[in-house]
């Protein structure tokens, strides 16, 4: 049955001031409101002091009431025998009972969300005497069932008692006549049917206490306008018009106190977080505002796990119960974020070592591997306190027990996070101190659950606090009270405001859709009269608290999205008789629908009331005489491609980290084939390679990739795993054999140099350039060679003006102005399609090579008539790209967009905003 509708109505303001009547609250924001809403009533009247308003929730007055009576001898204490569950210790005790009866398939189940749904299926059936035939008996049933008999067994053991005990506990102290009942008692903000506070209510009157129906809407002396209902383009446009909207109503009056309620606050908590913070606090920018306390406020406050510095703790702390899978990216935010260790004094230094692990460490490794990692990166950076921290870690690793009571890891927990510099060096803001002080209690609360869980290993104990900090709802305390309340549609009804906001209101959302619990039969739930389990009555549940926020506020809106991207919305059917207007703020919802450079610039015309100064940003400064440029070739390459790219990334030094990856990137597989390459040919030549009978040649191979992998493994943090290395070392095998019966059908050469590395002056810029391979012919001629072991090689752009690929170029043209050089070509060194591209001066030097005559297709006869005239037409272009960078030529140009799909600077390009300018045709 619906909460008392006959009841007669008595308004807040004619309740008197004192401890009688006690008023029952459907829940402790509406219980709080209204105890400061009674006290502002009593002041307005000229009272210095009365008796705060006895508001709250069924559950806290019943706890009051049965401890106050204990307390006077009128409940023996033999007639509470059993301890009282704690939610979270219940909670346990489910959460046992599904892994004790699930086995070794427990951990592929959602325990925590199991455990909800099975504790609301027993406190649904215990309150609505819901009993299910034999027949109705499914698989989810039976198993709820060998979990409630196993919770019910283990509460008999222990002399415990579940909440929706206690409750009909106390429920029948009152009937069995304990004192201390208010006269009369009001009911404020009870909606949904609750068969548990019906009865509550039955047991009261029958104890002759008088029930009233609490008013608390605005009062008869405000003026009330009627509810309007808006349509805005989208969530968006939502979040920016109700900020708008209270930026307008604070303008007006500085006292007023707004509300503002959200139908799915969690998804569009950034969104409207984002917009009051603009239009309230528009010069709040910069951390230096972080302490300011802001004229909005999100009552349910953020779950603790959220706050920043509790989850620095978490992260910590699963390192050290989970030390043998540790994901490189977490420990990495760790090394980079503040909140441990020297986060201010050693920030640079942790920055340096995590950039470095990223390139010698896969994805996931464990703490052991990190750790010495770190450490090894951290010689010579000042980063002392960071290696002592990481090492108290380790030990704590190494020294922790398998198992313990709960209280025992709060103790270790709690002891590690001092050890290793938690909460950071930095002095904390209020909020920061006091999100750190609520881990504690929490760390400490662990207590409660080494009854109900036993000895747990840490794995368990860090998941308990993990949940109960998710589930425990944080808000930094508050100096004065904030003027913009924001809440979810539950809270929404917490007193009378000047101005209530509700958006959300579309059809699907508004009213909700019934959710009966999966564990039950839902038409045994519908039939028992379960509102969430019936659309009527979730809907008729909806009509009276919508006509509620009504009568809450002098003035009320009620919105709703008209579109989800693409997806048209409708507003919700409970909305048919609100009358639709304009608002006030219709620039502001402007500004939202349309797009945001557009809106500037006209604002800004408008403002200014002259043209905008355009700056012309496609040349930088040129190049200082004390600045130093890195890059070499690839500065040039990326000159020619597009010159924005190589001033953002060679010259300002943007750059994105390197990812880390599982076994052997393609540049670390590249790294060792050149390496063995460079081996096998240092002083040998083609004469050395055809001398070799099989056996000696794939001896020699072998040797080479060994000790190819051997300079690689003394380069790196670690050696390669035994299997990863032989994998590796087999197909480098196949692939230096496949090769070398391609280079055995050159004609004679000796190779003159491997890897040597050259510094060119270029305009001024020093180029070094380390060429892989330089091969010298018999008639004295050179042959420069490039590795190559991609499939994805081409030479074509050295026919262009802009060359894409200019290192062979340089050597050719640049780095032996005195020698004969006879070809330039890339050594394409893969297994399918080994070859030889690019350019000769004549034929029959190179496998497939073919001359610059034989290429006229690329290399127009007009503009390259002979082999000289390519290399001075090399030495020319290369010259001019390297005389732009000189000149600060910096401009976003590029012929195509794939040129840049493997750039590393290609957010600073704003190609998007570049398409988007060529469509509009600007």
């Amino acid at each position: 049955m619906m909460i008392r509708s006959d009841l007669p109505g008595v308004k807040l303001a004619d309740l008197p001031g004192g401890p009688e009547p006690a008023v029952l609250c459907a829940n402790a924001r509406l219980a709080i409101s209204l105890r400061r809403a009674h006290g502002e009533l009593q002041a307005a009247r000229g009272a210095t002091t009365w008796r705060a308003l006895q508001s709250s929730t069924p559950t806290m007055w019943l706890d009051h009431l049965t401890s106050t009576a204990l307390l006077r001898g009128e409940i023996p204490p033999a007639g509470m025998s059993g301890a009282f569950l704690s939610r979270a210790q219940e909670r346990s005790l489910w959460e046992q009972a599904i892994a004790v009866d699930s086995g070794a398939t427990a951990e592929l189940f959602d325990r925590e969300g199991m455990a909800l749904a099975a504790m609301e299926a027993a406190s649904l059936q215990r309150a609505w005497r819901i009993e299910v035939p034999e027949a109705l008996h499914t698989e989810e049933y039976r198993a709820f069932l060998r979990w409630r008999d196993a919770v019910a067994e283990a509460c008999r053991a222990g002399g415990w008692r579940t909440a929706d005990e206690v409750m009909a506990w106390r429920i029948e102290c009152i009937e069995r006549g304990i004192g201390g009942l208010p006269a009369r008692l009001g009911l404020a903000g009870f909606i949904a049917p609750d068969p548990v506070i019906s009865h509550l209510l039955v047991v009261l009157e029958a104890r002759g206490v008088e029930l009233f129906q609490l008013d608390f809407g605005r009062g008869a002396s405000v003026p009330v306008t009627p509810a309007l209902g808006v349509g805005l383009p989208d969530a968006e446009a939502e979040c920016v018009a109700a900020a708008g909207w209270a930026r307008d109503w604070l303008a007006r009056d500085a006292r007023a106190r707004l509300r503002i309620a959200v139908a799915d606050l969690p998804a569009q908590r950034r969104r409207l977080e984002s917009a009051l913070e603009e239009v309230l606090h528009p010069d709040a920018v910069g951390a230096g505002w972080a302490a300011l306390e802001r004229d909005y406020a999100f009552v349910a406050g953020s779950p603790l796990a959220a706050e920043p510095l509790v989850d620095v703790a978490l992260s910590l702390l699963q390192l050290l119960v989970r030390p043998r899978r540790v994901a490189q990216a977490g420990f990495g935010a760790l090394l980079c974020g503040p909140g441990w260790s020297a986060d201010v004094d050693e920030a640079d230094a942790r920055a340096r070592i995590e950039a470095a692990l990223r390139e010698l460490l896969p994805p996931e490794t464990s703490l052991e591997r990190l750790a010495r990692a770190a450490l090894r990166q951290a010689e010579g950076l000042r980063a002392s306190q960071l290696v002592a921290h990481l090492g108290a870690l380790l030990e704590a690793v190494r020294s922790a027990p398998r198992r313990q009571l709960a209280s025992a890891w709060g103790k270790s927990f709690a002891g590690l996070l001092d050890v290793i510099g938690w909460p950071g060096q930095r002095t904390l803001l209020a909020a920061e101190g006091a999100a750190c002080d609520e881990l504690r209690e929490a760390l400490s609360g662990l207590l409660a659950l080494d009854g109900t869980l036993g000895r747990i290993d840490g794995g368990e104990a860090l998941r308990q606090l993990q949940r109960q900090c998710r589930d425990q709802a944080f808000a930094a305390t508050r100096q004065t009270v904030a003027r913009v309340e924001v809440c979810s549609l539950a809270d929404a009804l917490a007193g009378a405001v000047d101005g209530l906001w509700v958006m959300g209101l579309n059809e699907g959302a508004w009213p909700p859709a019934p959710r009966p619990n999966p564990l039950l039969p839902a038409e045994l739930q519908r039939r028992a009269g379960i509102s969430a389990a019936r659309a009527d009555s979730l809907a008729a549940e909806a009509q009276s608290l919508q006509a509620l926020w009504c009568q809450s506020a002098a003035e009320v809106v009620l919105s709703w999205a008209q579109r989800d991207g693409e997806r048209p919305l409708r507003a919700s059917p409970l909305l048919a008789d609100i009358p639709r207007r304009e608002l006030s703020t219709v620039p502001l919802l402007l500004f939202a629908s349309e797009p945001r450079g557009r809106v500037d610039d006209e604002l800004m015309e408008r403002v200014d009331g002259e043209l905008m100064e355009r700056i012309d940003d496609a040349r930088a400064p040129p190049v200082g005489a004390a600045e130093h440029i890195r890059g070499g070739t690839a500065l040039l390459a990326a000159q020619a491609v597009c010159p924005a790219w190589a001033f953002y990334q060679y010259r300002l030094g943007a750059a994105v980290l390197p990812a880390p990856t599982f076994g052997l990137d393609a540049m670390a597989r590249g790294t060792l084939l050149h390496a063995a390459l460079e081996e096998f040919w240092r002083g040998r030549g083609l004469a050395d390679l055809t001398q070799m009978d099989p056996g000696a040649r794939g001896a020699e191979i072998r040797r080479v990739v060994a000790h190819a992998l051997a300079e690689f493994d003394r380069e790196e943090i670690e050696p390669l795993p035994p299997r990863l290395r032989q994998l590796e070392g087999e197909r480098l095998q196949d692939l230096l054999a496949v090769w070398l019966d391609v280079e055995a059908q050159r004609a004679p050469f000796r190779v003159v140099a491997c890897e040597e590395s050259h510094v060119l002056d270029i305009e001024g810029l020093p180029v070094r350039v380390v060429i892989d391979r330089v091969d010298e012919l018999d008639d004295g001629r050179l042959v420069v060679i490039d590795y190559k072991s991609g499939r994805s090689v081409s030479a074509d752009s050295w026919a262009e003006p802009r060359i894409g690929e200019p290192q062979l170029p340089i050597y050719a043209a640049l780095a032996f102005p005195d020698r004969a050089v006879a070809a330039v070509a890339l050594a394409r060194v893969t297994r399918d399609e080994p070859a030889f591209l690019g350019v000769a001066e004549s034929d029959g030097l190179l496998p497939e090579l073919k001359s610059l005559d034989a290429q006229r297709k690329r290399y127009a006869a007009d503009e390259f008539p002979d082999w000289q005239t390519l290399r001075r037409l090399w030495a020319e272009r290369i010259t001019e790209l390297a005389r732009e960078v000189r000149d600060g030529v910096a401009a976003v140009v590029f012929d195509d967009e794939s040129e840049i799909q493997y750039c590393k600077v290609r957010p600073l390009l704003r190609v998007a905003e570049r398409r988007q300018q060529f469509e509009e045709g600007q």
